[in-house]
């Protein structure tokens, strides 16, 4: 089972929420602006406002958040290079289109991964030969 679909389970979303922020975990705009809330860079704040500005202007994430001064370069150099990690963070694009708080999105990710934790210690032992 996968976080989004534990959340359903659990009633915390909607299956429409979650096929809502599966489209944005594809979108390289919203993956850099996630990076910059995991790294620090940025509160979900600071994102609406960048996010508002590149409707206005057609630019992409990090020339907005450039020209608004809300990034530095260095820090949209590290965001590029962490592009990888951010993919599968589906809890923080939830967060982001308000489908669910940080604090409760953190809480259930922690028993999500005490369930997972505990179900593959119950999984029978395969050795190799």
């Amino acid at each position: 089972m996968f976080f989004g679909e534990y959340l359903i389970y659990k009633g915390k979303i909607t299956q429409e929420e979650l096929d809502f922020a599966l489209k944005f975990q594809k979108d390289d705009n919203i993956i850099n602006a996630i990076s910059a809330v995991i790294n620090g860079y940025l509160k979900y704040e600071d994102v609406s406002i960048i996010m508002d500005y590149m409707r206005g202007t057609g630019l992409e994430f990090g020339e907005a958040a450039l020209n608004l001064r809300l990034l530095n370069k260095k820090q949209i150099e590290k965001i590029m290079s962490d592009k990888k990690k951010v993919h599968h963070q589906i809890g923080e694009i939830l967060v982001m289109c308000g489908a669910i708080s940080k604090i409760e999105m953190e809480m259930e990710l922690r028993g999500f991964l005490t369930q997972f934790h505990e179900e593959a210690h119950l999984q029978p032992q395969i050795n190799a030969a």
